[in-house]
């Protein structure tokens, strides 16, 4: 992995310069919760939104997800940002699905779909 990981803070703390510097920006980030990569993302001029939602748990208890992409799937997972850290590489706008592909088949983190509800393979 090029990015380094980066702690997050606590919960309600201010998010950290360094994530903030990432409004506007495409690219690809990991999630690391203790010591494993429990999930990689990417996002086209939103880094910073699609990051730190990953992190509020009011999402959850919305359940607009519910039944979108069948039993089990959590689109609306949160974490616990004391005990996970995050990896950012920005690219170009376009590049960031390949890189969110070859992250995802490289490092096989725990939360990311890999098949969808019907059997077919996800795009990754």
């Amino acid at each position: 992995m090029t990015g380094h990981f980066h702690e997050l803070g606590p919960e309600g703390a201010p998010w950290p310069l360094w994530i903030r510097k990432q409004r506007g920006r495409c690219g690809v980030y990991a999630i690391k919760e203790r010591g494993r990569i429990v999930y990689v993302g990417s996002s086209r001029k939103r880094l910073y939104d699609t990051i730190t939602r990953h992190f509020q748990r009011w999402h959850r208890a919305k359940k607009f997800w519910k039944g979108l992409r069948g039993a089990g799937h959590d689109p609306g997972m949160t974490y616990d940002r004391s005990i996970c850290s995050v990896a950012i590489v920005t690219c170009a706008c376009g590049d960031e699905r390949t890189l969110e592909a070859h992250w995802i088949a490289k490092y096989s983190p725990r939360d990311n779909l890999t098949e969808h509800p019907d059997g077919e393979a996800a795009p990754f």
